[in-house]
C-alpha cells in the first residue's frame, strides 16, 4: 500500500509538473477497494482543473464553474464530507466541449 501511494503521489506531481514535496489530494493516491467511486473530494478535482481543461480543449474558468456546480455538500448539511459526483461532472464537461454521451 504504502508503496502505491508513494507512486502514485509521484505520478500526479511528475504530471502536474509540481516539486517532489508538492502536496497532493489525499483521494488522488489512494484508490478504493472497488476503484470505481463516483465521487472525489473538491480539493481533488481542482486540483486536476488545468490538466482537465488542457485535455477537453476548454478554458480553465469554464472547467472550475462547473467544478464548483457540481460540489455536493454533506448528506442534510452534516453528514460526510463535500464531495464532486465525477459522473455528472464528465457529462457537463462533454456537453461543454461538444461531445455527447449516448
Amino acid at each position: 500500500l504504502q508503496t502505491n501511494v508513494r507512486s502514485n503521489a509521484k505520478a500526479l506531481r511528475e504530471a502536474h509538473k509540481l516539486a517532489a514535496d508538492a502536496p497532493v489530494p489525499a483521494d488522488l493516491v489512494f484508490a478504493s477497494a472497488s476503484g470505481v467511486d463516483p465521487h472525489i473530494s473538491p480539493e481533488a478535482a481542482r486540483f486536476q482543473i488545468a490538466r482537465v481543461a488542457v485535455a477537453r480543449g476548454l478554458p480553465e474558468d469554464k472547467v472550475r464553474g462547473l467544478v464548483e456546480q457540481y460540489i455536493e455538500s454533506p448528506q442534510w448539511g452534516f453528514l460526510g464530507e463535500a464531495r464532486v459526483n465525477v459522473l455528472l461532472l464528465n457529462l457537463a464537461l462533454d456537453a461543454a466541449d461538444g461531445k455527447r454521451s449516448g
